[in-house]
């Protein structure tokens, strides 16, 4: 796909620039997330209680946070190098859609955890018109 005249992906310091802000706003976020554990009681009570939790779940948490983070991290850089942000945001809602789904039916069947999952089949036809709307829209 070319982006029109003018308009192309950043050049190579907007990526340095991206990762600056990436990281920036990451720490910033564990930073504030510490003081307010730090000043409330209650959350460091709770913080101390996580020694006593299984592993597996606190593996499964570090699992998903790390997900999370590389989630945030591959959304900042598509909105910072492709040229229209209403595709990417259109990309993500529509990957969220598919993996939300994904989750939902893998907690309940293989985990036995969860609500049941209705309506699979409209769920999938719906990610598939997404994602055929967006390919037709970059090409």
């Amino acid at each position: 796909v070319t982006a029109p005249p003018g308009e192309g992906a950043p050049p190579a310091d907007g990526h340095s620039a991206t990762v600056r802000f990436f990281l920036a706003s990451r720490a910033g976020n564990g930073a504030i997330c510490a003081g307010i554990f730090a000043a409330a009681p209650g959350l460091r009570q709770q913080a101390a209680g996580l020694f006593s939790v299984d592993r597996r779940y606190l593996l499964a948490a570090v699992a998903g946070e790390c997900l999370s983070l590389l989630g945030v991290g591959l959304v900042t850089f598509s909105y910072a190098t492709f040229y229209e942000p209403s595709v990417v945001n259109a990309a993500e809602g529509g990957l969220q859609q598919l993996f939300n789904l994904l989750f939902a039916l893998a907690s309940r069947h293989l985990l036995g955890y969860g609500r049941e999952v209705d309506q699979v089949n409209t769920k999938v036809v719906s990610f598939v018109l997404v994602a055929s709307g967006l390919v037709l829209s970059t090409v």
